[in-house]
């Protein structure tokens, strides 16, 4: 590797699914010479999806092809002893391992951390659990679903829910719990790094999944602890757009005729300047509508009023011309609208891998920049199943 902060760093991943790829993935992107080590059969990734044509192929998921661009791959059967003894060979040419086997795997084996720092005392191992290696859910399995319910996040989402006590919660789309698990540990690990290089000591990260998620509840938990109940889910009760439904007086979502708009003028000024910008409509002047008190008591009609108004134009000109009026207003964008938004391209966030059989894709970049490094973040696809054996796998025979 010729760029990145993390340059000259080796990094052994033993992990599937979401977390811990994402956690070497952000390591991959800053530099690091990150080692993927997948079981002969592959990564279960590589049969998440989503695939071209929706035709299952272990080379073409979605999933799989996004969290590991940027990093080498090997396979090896980690539970044979041929394959523990080429993984404690990698393990004492490593900086780094990031490893989420179920809790005590490794140490069955004779490759947890107190093994292998005996062959290499400034490794730093961090590794990533569900609930941590102690306490009553040491060893519970987890999902991103259950991840999701477990640490309060789905029940602060306010949707489509007439009836709270009948309707189950929801949660947001994708794998953003595991990816918030995976952000913690690389974060984690790059301060274990930075010490390493001050004090040539190694260090064993233990990153809990639901303790990365439950730190996210900011707002709610700081609710709680003044006494005051969990927010309502129910719309009947709560009509803004906001986590929680913390914020007071007028704000929410509103149909375009190109998807949703949200708005927020809160402040009689600004809601002055709303009602300007919708032409001073007649139901504006209406006494139940002209006091913050009065708007938000009437929320209910008042959002039907200003939504007739924003379901004739578009989500992108309400959001400028909101904006410039100094009201809080954008767009909600779809995935679909972030690969054509023009500050994103200006500023060439996505960027274009070709991978020999999934073709030429695009992928997000990071949203960090460095002055005076530049980041390889196209410096390769991700790997092929078994694409570097010979490279790694003759390196640790010599050992």
């Amino acid at each position: 590797m010729t760029e990145g902060m993390l340059q000259g760093v080796r990094v052994l991943e033993l992990g599937e699914g979401v977390s811990a790829p994402y956690c070497g993935k952000t390591l991959a992107n800053l530099g690091a010479e990150v080692i993927k080590i997948e079981s002969p059969q592959g990564d279960i990734s590589r049969a998440m999806g989503p695939f071209p044509g929706d035709v299952p192929h272990q080379e073409k998921s979605g999933v799989f092809l996004a969290l590991n661009a940027n990093k080498y791959g090997v396979t090896l059967g980690v539970e044979t002893e041929e394959g523990a003894e080429a993984f404690r060979n990698l393990a004492r040419t490593a900086d780094i391992i990031v490893e989420s086997m179920p809790v005590g795997w490794l140490d069955e084996r004779r490759l947890g951390y107190a093994n292998l720092t005996e062959g290499n005392p400034s490794l730093t191992m961090t590794s990533l659990s569900p609930f941590g290696t102690w306490g009553p859910y040491a060893s519970y399995k987890l999902t991103d679903l259950t991840l999701f319910h477990m640490s309060g996040q789905a029940h602060s989402l306010l949707g489509p829910v007439s009836d709270p006590d009948s309707q189950p919660p929801i949660r947001a789309g994708g794998h953003q719990a595991e990816l918030v698990a995976g952000m913690s540990a690389a974060t984690a690990t790059l301060m274990a790094l930075f010490r390493t290089r001050i004090t040539g000591k190694g260090c064993h990260i233990e990153a809990s999944a639901y303790e990365a998620m439950a730190t996210q509840l900011v707002s709610a938990l700081a609710t709680c602890a003044f006494d005051r109940p969990p927010p309502s889910r129910s719309l009947s009760e709560v009509q803004e757009a906001a986590t929680g439904g913390v914020v007071s007086a007028v704000g929410g979502i509103l149909p375009c005729n190109d998807g949703y708009v949200a708005i927020s003028p809160r402040e009689d000024a600004q809601w002055q300047r709303w009602v300007e910008l919708m032409d001073n409509p007649q139901w504006a002047s209406e006494e139940r509508f002209l006091t913050r008190d009065g708007r938000e008591s009437n929320f209910t009609e008042l959002w039907d009023l200003v939504g007739e108004w924003t379901k004739r134009r578009s989500k992108h000109d309400i959001a400028r011309m909101g904006q410039e009026r100094r009201i809080p207003c954008f767009p909600v964008n779809t995935v679909h609208d972030l690969f054509n938004d023009p500050h994103l391209k200006e500023r060439e966030f996505f960027t274009t891998i070709e991978h020999p059989i999934a073709g030429a894709l695009q992928y997000p970049g990071v949203p960090y920049r460095f002055s005076n490094t530049p980041l390889p973040l196209t410096e390769r696809p991700a790997p092929m199943l078994g694409q570097h054996n010979d490279i790694y796998l003759r390196e640790v025979s010599r050992l």
